[in-house]
């Protein structure tokens, strides 16, 4: 574990994770507010964490790899997307449906989602955004474009990376009975 004293800057954030990456580090940060104020606005929303439900994400194409995530602008999840241009997606089982289920009708603003679900998050490869250990299926995606459609927006998004439990995916799904994904279940 490493405890560093620091201004804040962007030497830091390089040297972060450089110490998580090269000696594998556990690092513990913390931010106090000497009156800066506004200038610790981005500190304290990157340390907010969420998860949403999504009902209307869908894949556009395979080559290049892209999706659509539409999600309406009163939502936490918008704001973080909005700010960073990137999301991710984990994909549940049924095992955890119920968390799935509560995680959509509570809001991020109020509640941590992942404590209050039993959820583990796990680091990103890539983005911001972490993913859900208890899930089998991780995309991390960067923004192209945003679309406003009716009450919500498009979030167009490019593939970044992709991790995955090789006993749920192979080249494509594996759907069958004995590995549940909850997005199969209509």
């Amino acid at each position: 574990r490493v405890v560093l004293a620091y201004s804040g800057g962007l030497d830091t954030s390089v040297i972060l994770k450089w110490l998580q990456v090269t000696y594998g580090c556990e690092v513990v940060t913390f931010t106090a507010d000497l009156g800066q104020g506004e200038e610790l606005e981005p500190a304290r929303a990157k340390a907010r964490l969420n998860v949403m439900t999504a009902a209307w994400l869908a894949p556009l194409g395979f080559d290049p790899p892209m999706l659509t995530l539409a999600i309406h602008p009163g939502r936490l999840t918008h704001e973080f997307v909005s700010r960073t241009e990137t999301f991710g997606v984990s994909f549940p089982t049924l095992d955890i449906i119920r968390a799935v289920h509560k995680c959509g009708v509570v809001s991020g603003r109020d509640h941590d989602k992942f404590e209050s679900n039993g959820l583990t998050p796990i680091d990103p490869l890539e983005i911001e955004a972490p993913g859900i250990e208890e899930c089998p299926a991780h995309l991390e995606c960067g923004v192209l474009q945003r679309i406003t459609m009716a009450d919500h927006d498009l979030f167009i998004a490019q593939l970044l990376t992709a991790q995955a439990d090789p006993s749920y995916f192979s080249d494509r799904w594996i759907a069958d009975g004995e590995l549940p994904l909850a997005h199969h279940v209509a």
